[in-house]
């Protein structure tokens, strides 16, 4: 019997023909990039809101975004609307751009 997840893991992957291990590495990959654009996104608004002097008690009572919301998407956790990206976006002082793909 396996003793961790990875174990148990690592065992069912052994099984797995190439087609199937190319989409899981192709799935692993973009779900690793899209954690690290969530995380990085909270790190800009962390950084914008606390150059601002704010708390997220303060952002949140201002702007009509709940604390709760803010704490997860400044911990690259939350999956906010565009709607919510916006008004805090305007509510510090920033705007959202579009960029390219990096792919």
């Amino acid at each position: 019997m396996a003793k961790s997840f990875n174990e148990l893991a690592a065992r069912a992957k052994a099984d797995w023909d190439g087609d199937t291990r190319r989409v899981y590495e192709a799935a692993s990959a973009e779900f690793e990039e899209e954690v690290r654009e969530r995380a990085e996104l909270g790190a800009v608004l962390a950084a914008a809101r606390k150059g601002r002097s704010l708390t997220q008690p303060a952002l949140s009572q201002a702007f009509g975004v709940q604390q709760s919301e803010i704490s997860r998407i400044e911990r690259g956790v939350g999956n906010p609307t565009t709607a919510t990206l916006l008004r805090l976006a305007d509510a510090l002082g920033h705007r959202f751009t579009l960029v390219p793909n990096r792919h």
